[in-house]
């Protein structure tokens, strides 16, 4: 035990803005620096500054840049765990990103070794890293989410305190170091994508052959997977959808005022002689007003005289349209379990979906096999008996007979 948790932990509880403060002072804090902040946040009846100072020192909460050293630093996992407590999240990196898919790389390679030479420890330790390394890769995600609302929030509420071309800078800085270099990592065929299938691919080798029967970390893998690839394209396409309207309203301000502060230049350079035909913007208003001839009266008379009145159009109120075609497949689908239940028992279940005229297609047929074979109300029994065709509306299919009963 590298400390004992409840001193440690009661330290921390007596002395929360003292450390708040230690984690905002920087990357080095020196002694003096230390004592001062300490001294600034006693409070009556709290222990002498010596005290505190030794205690900062033995729960190993600053820690010596090197041995010796009046320098220190907050510990990392303690400053972690502040900025998880006060929901300070720090961006992560695509480079940090793509450590992680190198990692699953190189931990699959060692998994498939683990599989061909039936070592179950290699395995279980390959197993243990894979989870470890998800866990990151969806926390890191969600830390670069939280830090890129952030500062859209910041954006907004500093829209007239900060200058134009400064939010542009700090909008452009995220959409190209964060956004659009993870959306080309976390897309449906980059590299975070085939990393996990081929991942998921030797876990279910691992499974198949029989050399962990672990089912629950498996399927825990299993759905670690499938839940980061589609939380990681969901949370960067939404980052995407709010920084680009910021970044082409800022872009279109910025080219604004670049062409302001350009015509002004020359306006204060070469004066005004000729400014305004090639900067300023020329607005032209021409009103013609004249009365009206007797050609252009008697040719008006005439059209109106002319016209032909057209009967009002007669909307079909009574009349009933025919009811589509994917609502009476869902009404098919639905009566199935109780049409069936009445036929108890089927000896073929493929042969009495298409005896019915006239016949289901291809697709209606599975789906109704589907619909029966996966009901907990009824228990599917393939048999092992020659296959026979079946015929449906547009094909045939070829199966072996099987048999339907109530569960």
């Amino acid at each position: 035990m590298k400390v004992n948790p409840q001193s440690f932990f009661k330290f921390c509880s007596g002395h929360v803005p003292l450390l708040r403060q230690l984690a905002e002072s920087g990357d080095e804090i020196s002694e003096a620096d230390a004592r001062r902040v300490i001294r600034a946040n006693l409070e009556p009846g709290d222990e002498l500054p010596e005290t505190t100072w030794r205690r900062l020192k033995e729960l190993q909460i600053l820690i010596p840049i090197e041995p010796a050293s009046d320098f220190n630093y907050l510990a990392e996992p303690v400053a972690r765990l502040l900025a998880y407590l006060y929901d300070e999240a720090q961006a992560a990196t695509p480079e940090i990103v793509r450590g992680y898919i190198e990692s699953l790389t190189v931990t699959g390679k060692q998994l498939a070794r683990a599989i061909e030479t039936d070592d179950l420890g290699l395995l279980r330790l390959a197993m243990d890293e894979i989870q470890r390394t998800l866990r990151r890769v969806q926390t890191d995600l969600d830390e670069t989410h939280r830090c890129i609302l952030a500062e859209v929030s910041r954006y907004k509420t500093e829209r007239r305190t900060v200058p134009v071309r400064e939010k542009f800078r700090r909008i452009v800085h995220w959409m190209e170091r964060y956004v659009d270099p993870m959306v080309d990592i976390v897309r449906p065929d980059g590299p975070l994508r085939a990393t996990f299938d081929e991942t998921e691919r030797l876990l279910h080798r691992a499974r198949d052959h029989g050399l962990f029967n672990d089912l629950p970390a498996l399927e825990r893998s299993f759905r670690q997977l499938r839940l980061v690839q589609r939380h990681a394209l969901r949370v960067f396409q939404q980052c995407r959808r709010e920084l680009q309207p910021l970044y082409e309203s800022l872009r279109r301000s910025s080219f604004i005022a670049e062409g302001a502060a350009l015509a002004l230049e020359q306006l204060q350079r070469e004066g005004s002689a000729g400014w305004a035909e090639v900067h300023a913007a020329t607005v032209c208003s021409l009103r013609w007003q004249n009365v009206p001839g007797d050609a252009a009266i008697e040719r008006t008379l005439r059209n109106v005289a002319e016209h032909r009145p057209e009967p009002a159009p007669v909307l079909a109120l009574s009349a009933e349209e025919a009811a589509p075609a994917d609502y009476l497949r869902r009404l098919w689908l639905d009566a199935l379990p109780s049409e069936a239940r009445a036929s108890l028992p089927l000896t073929d279940l493929l042969d009495w979906l298409v005896q019915p005229s006239p016949k289901r297609d291809t697709a209606d047929t599975l789906a109704g096999f589907s619909r029966l074979v996966f009901d907990p109300a009824f228990e599917a029994t393939f048999t092992e008996d020659e296959p026979q065709e079946y015929r449906t509306a547009n094909g045939v299919l070829e199966a072996p007979p099987v048999r339907l009963a109530r569960a």
